[in-house]
């Protein structure tokens, strides 16, 4: 069940590292000339100014173990998340699960704070350990963090108008993708949990308001990841976020999390 809980988590783990990325190397252009590519790395540069942020989400995700391992799940929720700085991310998460075999959906919360990761599961009250590969994966989550993405990263680059948002999508090369969240991740490089990640796909769509700020992503991706030593863990999903408020001097009421007892895998 541990072993279980782990690769959950630590899917989702990458699930929204990836997903909570944004940045650019120069959006400073205004003229009405610029390249689509261009007008998509502006709204990548907005997001730095992310402070703090609410999200609703949905996750449809697929994690197979082995032949007789697999784990299917549906889960959506609601997120706030505060970036205090580079290295200090705060983040409360209310979220259920459907997953097969079981009766009735998960109702669960998840908090990060100081690095370590704190889940109320199951009548559970759980808590992962800052010096631990999951709280690493949890700090590298960090929405506004700077990304060295070039053109030759993505293809099939589409842009449409839906009233006055924009919608950017596009194909992210497989052999580049691991290298573009390594690369921008905060901590990552203390992950070797990750460091045979392969991609199949990863489809990503952004949709912007007139400002140029981000109002929601869904990401469509297909991976591969080591875990628990050499085992394979091959994780597929579709993620879909919906941001409800985005720099709005958010506050999160944190639980004593004293009464939290540690989760070893």
């Amino acid at each position: 069940m541990k072993k279980k809980l782990f690769c959950l988590l630590a899917a989702m783990m990458m699930v929204f590292g990836l997903a909570a990325c944004g940045g650019d190397k120069d959006g400073s252009s205004g003229d009405s000339g610029k390249s689509d590519f261009d007008a998509f790395m502006e709204v990548q540069e907005k997001m730095q100014d992310i402070k703090d942020m609410e999200f609703k989400m949905n996750l449809d995700l697929d994690i197979n173990l082995s032949e007789t391992e697999k784990m299917s799940t549906t889960m959506t929720g609601t997120c706030k998340e505060i970036i205090k700085s580079k290295d200090d991310v705060q983040m409360e998460m209310d979220y259920n699960m459907s997953i097969p075999g079981m009766d009735e959906k998960m109702d669960e919360k998840l908090y990060l704070k100081d690095g370590v990761v704190y889940i109320d599961m199951d009548g559970q009250k759980l808590k992962v350990d800052s010096s631990s590969e999951m709280a690493s994966m949890a700090k590298a989550v960090d929405t506004n963090a700077m990304l060295d993405i070039s053109k030759e990263m993505i293809s099939d680059l589409q842009v449409k108008t839906e009233g006055s948002d924009t919608v950017y999508s596009f194909k992210m090369d497989p052999t580049k993708a691991i290298d573009y969240f390594k690369s921008n991740a905060n901590a990552y490089e203390d992950l070797t949990v990750l460091d045979d990640v392969t991609f199949d796909r990863m489809n990503v769509a952004v949709t912007a308001d007139d400002k140029q700020m981000v109002k929601s992503m869904d990401m469509d991706c297909v991976m591969i990841a080591k875990v628990a030593g050499d085992q394979d863990m091959n994780v597929s999903y579709k993620l879909s976020v919906d941001f409800v408020s985005i720099n709005t001097d958010l506050t999160i009421d944190f639980p004593d999390f004293s009464k939290y007892q540690e989760l070893t895998v």
